[in-house]
């Protein structure tokens, strides 16, 4: 620990020491995430706002490395070869607590376990900003919004009618990573269309006592395409989108796998409208998703530990959403929500194995026999005296067509002090639905009620625009109820899911930035607390698995002239717990994982206006490290390329 805080020291001292005195304006949008549209330093909640300057400032991180940095999130499988299992954890809540969102719309893989969207399909290419709204949202997006959600802004056609785009990189692993795209306007219709291909022969995901290890590779495809028109005050608009990847994997913890492939293929197609009025605004949406994963394992080569000897299986997910809401501006005082949602769901799975038994083959599902409607109507209304003083309340009535129905609300009363400090405080809850594998697959249970959660937050915010200044504080605490479990059993199907567990979280979030001149300085500091509540306060330990209690952001970026400009970032992640299961005593066992800090440097030359030479390195120290208990991650690795926006 000692080492860790001198190492914070050091490298704060140096972001500092390359300070001068002029200063910048912090960037300002107007955030559409809340669903009652505000400027970002007016927000009285906690979110983050992450720019097109941004995301163009790191051309050579994933969508998972750039979550990973920010406050009160971490995303183990960040560190893994590409194609890894990206497990999002906000505030200490497990996988499939966070709804990822496109444009507003909810993105979801029913046949999941837990029914999470894959950030795998996720190309920050066709990105041009991302909302980070924390704390139970169930009263804008219904399920799975119980820590948060975070919005994914697709970028939209510029104003003249023909606008490139592209980027090409290189680097560790062989990987590859080309992107090419064209935006603009014809004829009054707006378009934007993409295209990206990465590709690398990665390292082998499992630690393994194998001689030669080897290595797993990643091969995606992105397709993307969006089209809108003005007619006066309505704008319609239409997108599809198509992501393919192939992943090489392991058989498991401390086990190499020869040839054990994974494919995933979503295909997503939508339409959408907005009437915009000075006092009123009407949007709808209606989206589409469809879902295909397979995994084969067809190899000569058979672990030692395997059952099968060869498997097939197939999962398949489709997903419908329709989404009608009006936004009544009464004053700048008085706002109001008014809306309607209906989302249908159903999954399809498969499985077929050869073993020292014979071959076998499970029941399958189909799609006609997996299928929930869940329809819900939410309001939300925000009142204020003069901007200064205010309170937003909202909630949302749900009906599932399994468990039947349930209410959410939310409250968030605040006080802006002036245009740079607002105090604010949030008592929400929220929900997840049971997902349909944990209904439907051999393990379900079509008893399984939503789990449920009620928020606290207490939070300050400071941001100063034109010294370009900023700073925040939260206070957060999370009980859930009725978590859904997987319980063994000693009979036929051995296991099923139950409501059983509830888990108490709670943490602290720090997080500041400084522009100074050419230097923009950045950090930020989590610490959380978890446990069962079920358990007497004696037994009452942390519980988080693979999630420290401590974490630590800083950042520096320095513009040495008008072209060249220097990125570097340190990162430290506390000790964690994490579960294996042993297969010689048959149970999962409690392994102990390091605390570690990572130095990722950026550095990038502007060729000409909106075309640039980049280079990024992530771990330059080589730190040996581990995020999952059996598994490798990232040594020290590197990449260079061309972007031009």
């Amino acid at each position: 620990m000692f080492t860790f805080f001198r190492k914070s020291l050091i490298l704060s001292v140096c972001f500092i020491a390359t300070s001068v005195m002029a200063q910048k304006t912090l960037e300002e949008v107007n955030v559409v995430t809340t669903k009652l549209p505000q400027k970002s330093s007016q927000l009285a909640k906690s979110m983050i706002v992450l720019g097109d300057s941004v995301i163009r400032a790191h051309a050579g991180w994933s969508v998972s490395d750039l979550l990973q940095k920010q406050v009160g999130i971490n995303v183990v499988g960040a560190g893994q070869p590409l194609g890894s299992i990206q497990s999002l954890f906000l505030r200490g809540a497990s996988s499939g607590k966070t709804l990822i969102l496109l444009d507003g719309v909810p993105l979801y893989d029913p046949s999941s376990t837990e029914g999470n969207y894959d950030l795998n399909l996720i190309n920050l290419q066709f990105i041009e900003r991302i909302e980070i709204l924390k704390g139970g949202q169930s009263t804008l997006y219904g399920s799975d919004a119980v820590a948060g959600v975070i919005n994914f802004i697709s970028k939209k056609g510029s104003k003249k009618p023909f606008t490139p785009y592209g980027k090409l990189s290189y680097g560790s692993f062989n990987t590859l990573d080309l992107g090419l795209g064209v935006n603009g306007d014809l004829a009054g219709f707006n378009y934007n269309l993409g295209f990206n291909k990465v590709k690398s022969d990665g390292f082998s995901s499992a630690v393994s006592s194998l001689a030669t290890e080897e290595n797993d590779g990643f091969d995606r495809t992105s397709l993307n395409a969006q089209l809108s028109k003005q007619f006066g005050e309505v704008t319609v608009r239409a997108f599809g989108r198509q992501t393919d990847y192939t992943a090489d994997l392991d058989a498991g913890a401390l086990v190499d796998e020869k040839d054990y492939v994974f494919n995933s293929e979503n295909f997503q197609v939508g339409v959408g409208a907005d009437w915009v009025k000075e006092k009123f605004q009407l949007h709808f949406n209606a989206h589409t998703s469809q879902v295909d994963r397979t995994f084969e394992d067809d190899s000569s080569f058979v672990a030692e530990s395997a059952f099968a000897k060869y498997s097939y299986s197939t999962f398949g997910s489709k997903s419908n959403f329709y989404d009608l809401y009006a936004q009544f501006f009464v004053n700048e005082d008085i706002k109001i929500l008014l809306g309607a949602d209906l989302r249908n769901q159903s999954i399809a799975q498969t499985y077929y194995s050869v073993s020292a038994f014979g071959p076998f083959e499970d029941v399958p599902l189909l799609y006609d026999d997996t299928k929930i409607d869940n329809f819900s109507v939410y309001s939300a209304v925000d009142v204020s005296v003069n901007q200064k003083v205010g309170i937003e309340l909202g909630g949302r009535l749900n009906s599932h067509s399994e468990y039947g129905t349930n209410f959410s609300y939310s409250l968030n009363p605040y006080f802006r002090a002036n245009e740079m400090i607002t105090v604010f405080g949030v008592l929400a809850t929220s929900y997840k639905n049971p997902t349909l594998y944990q209904l439907y697959s051999p393990y379900g249970n079509l008893d399984l009620v939503p789990e449920t959660s009620r928020n606290i937050e207490l939070g300050f915010k400071y941001n100063n625009t034109e010294k370009g200044s900023s700073a925040s504080v939260a206070y957060f605490n999370r009980r859930n109820e009725d978590k859904v479990t997987f319980l063994s059993l000693d009979t036929p199907p051995y296991g099923q899911y139950i409501n059983i567990d509830e888990q108490q979280t709670s943490g602290i979030e720090l997080s500041a930035s400084q522009q100074v001149g050419p230097v923009s300085l950045h950090g930020n500091y989590t610490f959380l607390d978890g446990f069962n509540s079920l358990l007497a306060e004696e037994e009452q330990e942390y519980n988080l698995i693979r999630v420290p209690k401590n974490s630590l952001n800083l950042g520096a970026s320095l513009s040495l002239c008008e072209k060249l400009s220097i990125g570097l970032d340190y990162q430290f992640v506390g000790e964690r717990t994490d579960g294996f299961y042993d297969s010689n005593l048959f149970q999962t066992v409690a392994v102990d994982l390091d605390a570690y800090s990572l130095i990722d440097l950026s550095v990038s030359y502007l060729i000409k206006p909106n075309f640039k030479v980049f280079a990024a390195g992530s771990n330059i120290f080589n730190t040996d490290y581990t995020e999952v208990y059996g598994y490798n991650s990232r040594p020290a690795n590197f990449k260079i390329g061309l972007a031009y926006n």
